[in-house]
């Protein structure tokens, strides 16, 4: 497991400078550890490993409920994401609660995305080592964000953080995921599915003041 990680670059004043960005809780009441020279993850019972990347898009604790579905439904763990592909779920939870009024809608997050393998991430085909990606044919029917923006070194920097009780997301610092049928299997275009890309259509039409407010939340702790 040592190869597949880098040394931690996560320190307590990294952590406190997310804090002064209102985007980490402080220490006593996020429950954070920083792991600044760890050469690989060693999570203690009821913490999970995260990178500090996923809270500047849109992570938070306790983790939403259908970032932990998803993660079940693809048999992967957290640790496995691209900070990318937290921005890309991030912004869909707001969509769907926001904008449509509903649910995290599981059979619509399907039709417009799948789940594919990344070639190892600073040598790692663990952190980082899948990423989800839009469909063919969805970019013109989906609102327009950076999704794939540049990111540098971003997976030395991980941390410990205390998960809320209740809560169970997975996270394997060991697993390296393998392709199932569920990263691309897709629903019928049909029923609710239907109605509600009608709705994401309509509501491209609102132009660049949507996206400005997906950021404008995409900031803060969920």
């Amino acid at each position: 497991m040592a190869k597949e990680w880098k040394k931690s670059r996560s320190s307590t004043r990294s952590l406190n400078d997310l804090v002064g960005m209102g985007l980490l809780h402080n220490q006593e009441l996020g429950g954070w550890r920083a792991s600044e020279g760890e050469s690989y993850p060693d999570p203690r019972a009821g913490e999970i490993m995260v990178f500090e990347d996923f809270f500047k898009r849109g992570f938070g604790i306790p983790v939403h409920p259908f970032l932990q579905g998803l993660l079940l439904y693809y048999k992967i763990g957290i640790c496995n994401l691209h900070p990318n592909s937290i921005l890309l779920i991030s912004t869909f939870i707001h969509l769907c609660e926001a904008y449509v009024g509903i649910e995290p809608h599981f059979d619509l997050f399907c039709y417009l995305f799948c789940l594919r393998k990344k070639g190892a991430v600073g040598g790692s085909k663990i952190a980082g080592g899948v990423y989800l990606n839009l469909r063919d044919g969805m970019k013109n029917r989906y609102h327009n964000c950076p999704w794939n923006t540049s990111l540098t070194e971003w997976y030395k920097k991980w941390f410990y953080i205390r998960e809320e009780l209740g809560s169970s997301t997975l996270c394997d610092v060991g697993y390296i995921p393998e392709k199932r049928v569920s990263w691309t299997n897709r629903p019928d275009f049909s029923g609710q599915v239907a109605d509600l890309m009608k709705l994401i259509d309509w509501s491209r039409l609102d132009g660049p003041g949507v996206v400005g407010n997906f950021i404008v939340r995409l900031v803060m702790p969920c």
